[in-house]
């Protein structure tokens, strides 16, 4: 079976969720014939991914010219930063030559490549991959932005609702991360289905003797993560250290904000930009977390550590997006946060009580073999057999 994959980004290096989720698919239909379309890549990441790759440039100026034309149509800005022609005549020729049994568009951002879809070929399947509702996320982003900021993200939150919407009804399926997302793009009934996202599997083997460390892993430039990191590094670790003297906070992952890099500063704080491997710093954590009061979908950042064992405290809104809240802890206040860190740092038996309740729920849902089952059945599904 071919089946064609438009996304907004080429998923080398793999650094953000949306990156992640097109190696998992084009992994995933490894043995049919997966075809991926994305936006020509500044740099080549070292090793190539496992399919046949087309490509389209998008220069400066066709993305400014994209996203007033956004501005203007009421469409989202998210989508008009990758809505130029060159793309557009790309997906025609691709379907058109190619002849996909199945089309899959990958978040909102593609939403034009669904209309070019499906106008070279109307009969073929459209599978519309959200991954996570743009819409929730950025009315989240409205209901935690500073003042000034609130009008403009409730707007871009109203127009990716409504194309969402129209996403939907055009789809044979509709994919997300979580329950939540698929409730929040409104689909019902057997044209949603949640297909996850993996968490990659590393062994952790922190010391019980040594120094808890807290880690706070992923896309270190991300706005919800950067948003938490701050947040938590005012409220909560400065009484953190002086409850527990021995702890290290650790920041380690991909695109570090200038204003994270800066938490290096603090007394006990240590910040690692761009790491190849995580594996290493989730076998050092005592603990991981997953502070963000914002955002859509399952942070990858809880479901590594889930993978390796570790515990995780989170944020009751990124709790709320995995199969079952309760196998990580959830902390709100600032004394919370506090309260269930030290316990966690100070008793190793409660800290692996929690990281093996994780851990069983990633290999039950969030295991990659598990989520490549469930994009194989949601293609098949599509494809009508």
């Amino acid at each position: 079976m071919r089946v064609l994959l438009i996304t907004s980004r080429y998923p080398l290096p793999p650094w953000r969720g949306n990156q992640v989720r097109t190696l998992e698919w084009i992994q995933a239909l490894a043995d049919h014939d997966p075809l991926l379309l994305c936006p020509q890549p500044r740099h080549r990441s070292s090793g190539d991914i496992p399919a046949d790759a087309g490509h389209y440039r998008m220069s400066a100026r066709a993305r400014g010219a994209g996203l007033l034309r956004a501005l203007v149509t009421g469409r989202p800005l998210q989508e008009g930063l990758y809505d130029v022609g060159t793309a557009r005549r790309t997906v025609a020729a691709t379907v058109s030559e190619w002849r996909p049994d199945v089309v899959v568009v990958q978040m909102v951002r593609c939403a034009w490549a669904a209309e070019v879809a499906r106008e070279a070929a109307p009969s073929t399947p459209l599978v519309f991959d959200a991954i996570d509702a743009m819409g929730l996320h950025f009315e989240r982003a409205a209901e935690t932005a500073v003042p000034p900021f609130r009008p403009a993200l409730r707007s871009e939150a109203a127009r990716c609702r409504r194309l969402e919407a129209t996403l939907v009804e055009a789809a044979r399926l509709t994919t997300a991360v979580s329950q939540r997302d698929l409730a929040a793009l409104g689909v019902s009934g057997k044209k949603g289905r949640v297909v996850p996202v993996a968490g990659r599997e590393t062994s952790s083997r922190a010391d019980s003797s040594a120094a808890p460390v807290v880690l706070l892993s992923g896309n270190l430039g991300y706005r919800p993560t950067v948003r938490g990191a701050l947040w938590f590094a005012r409220e909560v670790w400065p009484e953190l250290r002086r409850r527990v003297p021995r702890a290290r906070w650790v920041l380690a992952g991909a695109r570090p904000a200038t204003d994270v890099r800066r938490l290096a500063r603090l007394p006990g704080v240590e910040v690692h930009a761009d790491v190849p491997d995580l594996g290493a710093f989730l076998a050092l954590a005592r603990v991981a977390i997953a502070p963000m009061s914002s955002g859509s979908g399952v942070p990858m950042k809880a479901l590594e550590a889930m993978a390796a064992g570790l515990p995780v405290v989170a944020d009751p809104w990124a709790a709320a997006g995995l199969e079952e809240p309760a196998a990580v802890a959830a902390a709100g206040s600032a004394d919370e946060w506090v309260e269930t860190l030290a316990r966690l740092c100070r008793d190793p038996e409660a800290a692996l009580d929690l990281g093996e309740r994780g851990h069983a729920l990633w290999r039950r849902v969030y295991h990659p073999e598990r989520v490549a089952e469930s994009i194989r059945e949601a293609v098949t599904t599509a494809a009508g057999g």
